[in-house]
């Protein structure tokens, strides 16, 4: 390791990586290594969810993008709409989508409350984190009921968006196949 890479370990007096990483999470959290990984997966678990928003909102706006034969004019526009789509929040997501999704024949009403245990994980003591009224930290069978629903939301996620997103756009692409772009 360079010294300049070693800068914070040696200000802190760490011979090793591994003494600063025992020796840090002992100082920022009075967590037991149950209660870490346990957090770490309602963590986990909340971002399978909203990759599934995400996936929703980049590919059904990415094919609206006015893109041409100027490759730095696309770079431009793909970038732009890149971050767009990365700074979108979750509930900022699932606001405008939750009409459209609770109007499909998908059972994804976990969702808030993922989302409700995935902020009391990040923002509060874990004795008031609750996953459906049970704590996910002392009572296994709600862990398992917090994967088992992030399980199957992200499978009905699946077939919304083929049914929802990638469909329309193929029959659409058929379409134009068929009768041509010219629809003026």
């Amino acid at each position: 390791m360079a010294d300049e890479e070693r800068k914070y370990l040696d200000l802190m007096n760490f011979a090793t990586e591994e003494a600063a990483f025992e020796q840090l999470m002992a100082w920022s959290s009075d967590l037991s290594e149950q209660e870490h990984r346990i957090r770490s997966c309602i963590f986990d678990l909340h971002a399978k969810v909203e990759v599934e928003l995400r996936r929703v909102y980049y590919h059904t706006f990415r094919p609206q993008l006015f893109i041409t034969n100027d490759p730095a004019a696309n770079a431009t526009a793909l970038a732009k709409f890149d971050k767009a789509i990365d700074r979108l929040g979750f509930m900022e997501m699932f606001r405008l989508l939750r009409p459209v999704l609770e109007s499909w024949p998908y059972d994804l009403n976990a969702i808030s409350a993922i989302n409700d245990t995935r902020n009391q994980a990040a923002h509060s003591n874990i004795s008031k984190v609750r996953y459906r009224d049970r704590d996910p930290f002392t009572d296994g069978d709600c862990f398992a009921q917090l994967y088992f629903d992030t399980w199957a939301i992200t499978g009905e996620m699946a077939r919304y968006f083929d049914q929802a997103v990638m469909r329309s756009q193929t029959q659409l692409k058929r379409y134009v196949e068929k009768y041509g772009d010219n629809l003026l």
